[in-house]
Parts: structure tokens; sequence; C-alpha cells
């Protein structure tokens, strides 16, 4: 079947698929019927689950770039790309991303705290106003997707603030919701992940639709992990090992390995990384070590790679090394540079089904960047 007596449809979107993001973003131009085709949440579906699988950096001076997840970590042609803003007094700190959607906190010397949700590969952007809740530097944030109804949620749970508070935005809804929290959870807190001080308040783990936090129990002295299922709204939590709960004064971080939820352990006193995946055993989900390497230096893992190698940091320089699991080795990478933020990436037309009507709500503001401006319309990736 035919559209506006062009290709085939079969043929078109074929076609179609093949292309990068930014220049699907323009061909919606050509007519009612491509632009329909582009923006439908099946086509946006479909071409994130083919996208290329890259690494986002967020480098010392305040820059970001996005390589290949291959052997070399080859740059990524036309990678640079520039905040969606540019105001002096701007300050931006990445939260997460998911789907090729950058999390990002502005926090303005002079205007109120904001979540920006930005689609660098579309040049577009959602602003969301933080609704009065608690200071937004105390407590725990996340960003993720539903898959079962085409949704990206922003999740902030505020702490150490007594009843806990959390707040969930969701893009399809365009609104906030305030979500019941049990009086079990008490006093929490999130964990420091690293020595220097990189906010804990965004170091988490999504996987299958939900979040994860480790997570500190004030009034016990006790570390367990917080999760929050995007499809239903709903905590949980799944306490340590006594191996794991013993390790009060080590450096931990969560994150997600060999498909499981992760903890990351830096023993000072033994001068030994470890990793302990959450994995489940008939009924029951258990700790078990997947990685004990000897590694002095090291602050930071950051995350996994395609080939099973975690990218961490070297403490107090932040540069970036590689970690072989299956030799025990880690690897300098000279042309990574210093990064404090790594994260995998895929660009994506993620969001641009949410813009398509170009439509303001309450408390929030759609923008247009104009990255990835191009003045022809030759297509490169």
């Amino acid at each position: 079947m035919k559209k506006d007596g062009g290709l085939p449809e079969d043929l078109l979107i074929t076609i179609l698929m093949a292309l990068p993001a930014k220049c699907l973003v323009r061909f919606r131009s050509v007519s009612k019927y491509w632009n329909s085709l582009i923006t439908s949440a099946e086509f946006i579906s479909i071409h994130l689950a083919q996208a290329k699988p890259l690494l986002l950096f967020h480098h010392h001076n305040q820059s970001y770039s996005l390589r290949l997840d291959n052997e070399s970590l080859d740059m990524w042609s036309n990678s640079e790309f520039e905040l969606p803003s540019k105001r002096e007094d701007d300050d931006f700190q990445i939260i997460g991303s998911c789907n090729g959607v950058i999390c990002l906190l502005n926090s303005p010397q002079d205007h109120g705290h904001s979540i920006i949700l930005w689609n660098p590969s579309i040049g577009k952007s959602l602003n969301l106003v933080l609704p009065r809740l608690s200071d937004p530097f105390h407590g725990i944030f996340g960003f993720g997707f539903n898959r079962q109804c085409n949704d990206y949620k922003f999740v902030r749970v505020a702490t150490p603030h007594y009843p806990v508070g959390c707040q969930v935005y969701s893009v399809k809804e365009r609104s906030w919701k305030a979500i019941d929290v049990s009086p079990a959870l008490g006093y929490i807190n999130p964990i420091p992940s690293v020595l220097w001080g990189r906010s804990s308040s965004y170091n988490y783990a999504f996987l299958n639709g939900v979040l994860h936090w480790l997570v500190d129990r004030e009034e016990f002295g006790s570390r367990f992990v917080l999760s929050f299922d995007l499809r239903n709204d709903s905590f949980g939590k799944m306490m340590l090992s006594p191996y794991l709960a013993s390790k009060l004064d080590e450096w931990m971080a969560i994150l997600v390995y060999d498909n499981s939820v992760s903890l990351f352990l830096n023993d000072l006193d033994t001068k030994y990384i470890e990793i302990w995946a959450l994995k489940k055993y008939d009924a029951m989900k258990l700790w078990a070590r997947k990685l004990r390497i000897k590694a002095v230096g090291i602050g930071l893992a950051m995350v996994c790679r395609k080939n099973g190698e975690i990218l961490m940091t070297r403490y107090p320089s932040d540069e970036v090394v590689s970690c072989d699991p299956q030799r025990n080795e880690i690897h300098d990478l000279q042309n990574l540079g210093l990064s404090d933020y790594a994260d995998s990436y895929v660009e994506s037309l993620a969001l641009l089904d949410e813009l398509k009507e170009e439509t303001e709500k309450e408390n929030v503001e759609i923008t247009h960047s104009a990255t990835f401006a191009i003045s022809s319309f030759k297509c490169i990736h």
C-alpha cells in the first residue's frame, strides 16, 4: 500500500528505521503522513530497539560527549552537543539517562530549582518545575521508563524529613502525583557513593521498570535497597547480606551489572573492590559476589559496558579506567580524559510523541534547543 503517492508503506518504514534520530525529526515536514508515522509510539519504540549502543560522558570542563561502546571507545561522529539552556547562572547536575533522554537538575542562583528531561538527539526538552516539598538537595532522585504505559517518570523522595514525602512526575499525564510512603521506612538517608562528595542523591539503578537506591535507616544504623516500581508506583525494600551490612564504613554504590541490581563495594582496609549482584534463587533473592579484584586508588564504578567490562574512575584524579572481571585486570584509558559521570546511551526519538502537539501545561515548559541544527538535508551518523 502506498501513502501520498510515494513508496510502499513497508519499504518506507524500512528506510526510515535506518536513519538517525536527528534526520527523522526534520523529515516530519515532508508530509502529514510522514509526521504521523515518525511520531507514533510504535515507530519510536522499534527505532529505539535497534539503536546503536553508546556511552555518555560528562567531563571536568562541563562538556558532554558520546563514544561508541567498542574496544577502543571511539568518538561518535557529531557527538558534541550543548545544554538545553544557556543562561550564565545555570547550574546543571546530571541525574541519569534512559532511552536517550537525559535527566538534569538545574539549580540557577536566582531561579527556582527545576528538572529538565532533555533529548539532545531531537533537540527538545521538558522543563519540570519542582513542587514545594523540601530542599531538593536533600533526598533521592530517579528517572526511568514504564514500558507498559509508554510513560517516562521522574521520582523524588524527600529525606531525611519525617514523614518521608514522595512525588512522581508522569510525562504522559503531564502532572505530579504525591505517593503515600509507609511509615515503616522511618528516617532514611541516601548512602554517599564516592569519597570526594559526588551527590549520592543521584546514585540509583534502573532495571525492568524499577528504580533502586542504597539507603541508610538512620535510627537503626542499617542499610537496605529501597525500590520503586514505576508500573504501579509502589515501594519495596531488600535487606543486605550480613557481610555487606557489616561494611558500614566502606564506600558503596548501586548499579546494574550482569543484568542484575548490584552493589559496588570499595574496601579501604583490604584494598579490594567487589561487586555483589542480587540474584533470584527459586523464590528467594540472595546477594552473590561476582567480582573481587585488588585495586588501589579506585573511587567510583560508573557503568558496565556491553563486553562485560566496568568503567571506573581513579581517586582523586577522575581518570577513567576499565575493569575486566574475566581477567581481574584494570586498564588505563588515556583517550577519555577526566570524567565524573558515564552511562549507557542511545540516540532516540524518545519524547517526540509527547511533544508533537507543542502544547504547554501548568508547571511544564516545552523548549526547543538549537542543538543539531543542520543547514542541509544530508544525514550522517
